[in-house]
């Protein structure tokens, strides 16, 4: 059954959305995006699929999705409907405002703060009412010049109480870290989601998972697209894809050079599979972006 929108909007650098559920169902197709995404539970229970790792979230509970991370929602058997609403926030739009007020650029703000907090019960109801007021600023579609700062200061007002909470959380136990589902099919899929990131530069062939894990090809194949949406190759793609986006923007490394360590035999074909992930070429990526470093976000 297809989730029930209830508010649904698009703006330049922003995508707001709010949706329920009555019967339990699982997300058809993967999720990649270039974007960060806030995802957060209101009612009932999900599983999600994130990049390597399987999170049991519950009410009160915002995820932070990286940019370029394969994510997938499945349903928990005992709690099959849920309501939730997420927030995706561009680079272009959003990594000045990040700059600005957390002195991180957009990928180093991914990167610290990525992963599920629980959100204390004031915080919570301070972000609801954000979210309500946000919903029918973004309903008056008007096109006046503070319309769109105010949408945007709205939205980015909510990332900001999930940073001040998660910062607060990690104060209360810096050691703790996030729990991951370790029961099941899940355990096994996070073997094997951790391994392909470990060696992504090999060649990976599904019989060399079945041999290292000792499991059916058709078992391996059947659950590894249930948990993650997509196919071991098609997981594997993306993997290298994302490696080769570092490499282009933290080294002076060559084209030629980057597909050989990602594990691309040809260049050619690596730059036809990144053109289709990234929606531009591997040079002309690594140009945009520093520039935009150069720039300060």
């Amino acid at each position: 059954m297809a989730e029930g929108i209830i508010f649904q909007k698009e703006l330049e650098g922003l995508k707001v959305s709010e949706s329920t559920l009555r019967v339990g169902a699982d997300m058809k197709t993967r999720h990649y995006h270039e974007t960060i995404e806030l995802f957060a539970v209101m009612e009932g229970e999900r599983y999600v699929f994130v990049d390597r790792y399987v999170y049991h979230l519950k009410p009160r509970t915002v995820l932070l999705i990286p940019p370029g991370q394969i994510h997938r929602t499945s349903s928990v058997e005992e709690h099959p409907s849920h309501r939730r609403f997420l927030l995706q926030y561009s680079r272009e739009i959003y990594g000045r405002m990040i700059r600005a007020t957390f002195g991180l650029s957009y990928d180093e703000f991914c990167q610290k703060y990525s992963g599920p907090v629980p959100i204390g019960e004031e915080t919570w109801e301070e972000m609801l009412q954000i979210f309500g007021r946000l919903k029918e600023e973004m309903r008056r579609e008007e096109t006046g010049q503070l319309y769109l700062p105010m949408v945007r200061m709205l939205s980015y007002e909510i990332l900001l109480l999930f940073g001040r909470e998660a910062d607060r959380v990690r104060e209360q136990n810096p050691s703790a870290e996030p729990v991951h589902v370790e029961s099941g099919i899940y355990a096994t899929i996070q073997l094997v989601t951790g391994y392909i990131q470990e060696h992504y530069d090999e060649d990976l062939r599904i019989e060399r998972l079945t041999e290292r894990f000792h499991i059916s090809r058709g078992y391996l194949t059947r659950n590894f697209k249930e948990v993650t949406g997509v196919t071991i190759v098609q997981y594997l793609t993306v993997v290298r894809i994302r490696r080769a986006g570092k490499y282009l923007l933290d080294t002076d490394l060559s084209v030629t050079e980057i597909a050989n360590r990602c594990g691309f035999g040809d260049v050619t074909y690596f730059e036809k599979v990144f053109r289709r992930l990234r929606g531009t070429t591997p040079r002309n990526y690594r140009r945009k972006i520093r520039e935009s470093r150069v720039d300060p976000e």
